[in-house]
């Protein structure tokens, strides 16, 4: 129905963002001071550094992401143009970028998802109304050495995406 589907049970399968989707930079990784972050990363000061960008599903926007790295890391990226130059696109996730260039491994996500009310800057980049009901998904990606190395903070629009998750019961 053109919504973007997609069932999630692994890092692998976040990593697959980049098979079906584009990764559109809004705002290029760059210093910032942000206490939330920066307490979430566990980082000794309040500087991160964020990139802002667009999930795109053929042309139809479906998510707005803030993702936070630690200035250490974010700094070895600067030769990166899949998040260091505006309106770039590329079939990549951050994390899959952070692999590629630094050797870093991804082992866990800490994830939780939460209704929210639709901010103008997000409804204008994902096609919906200020004040729709939108998702929050909130992702602490981990080394593996238990490290945060990543704190992305997605606010995904329900017409045009679907969160599914399989869920066993163990033998």
């Amino acid at each position: 129905d053109g919504r973007y589907l997609r069932q999630f049970g692994s890092v692998d399968d976040l990593m697959a963002f980049a098979d079906d989707s584009l990764l559109e930079v809004v705002q290029p990784l760059q210093r910032q001071i942000d206490l939330e972050a920066a307490s979430r990363l566990r980082l000794d000061s309040d500087i991160v550094h964020q990139v802002v960008f667009r999930r795109l599903f053929g042309e139809t926007a479906f998510c707005l992401t803030t993702a936070s790295l630690p200035p250490a890391i974010a700094e070895q990226l600067a030769d990166s143009p899949e998040l260091t130059t505006a309106y770039h696109r590329s079939r990549s996730t951050v994390i899959g970028v952070l692999e590629k260039y630094l050797s870093i491994v991804v082992t866990d996500a800490d994830q939780s998802i939460t209704a929210v009310r639709a901010e103008p800057e997000v409804s204008d980049a994902i096609g919906c109304q200020p004040g729709d009901a939108i998702l929050r998904i909130d992702r602490l990606y981990l080394d593996r050495d238990g490290l945060p190395i990543e704190l992305a903070v997605g606010y995904f629009a329900p017409q045009h995406y679907s969160y599914r998750v399989q869920l066993r019961r163990r033998p």
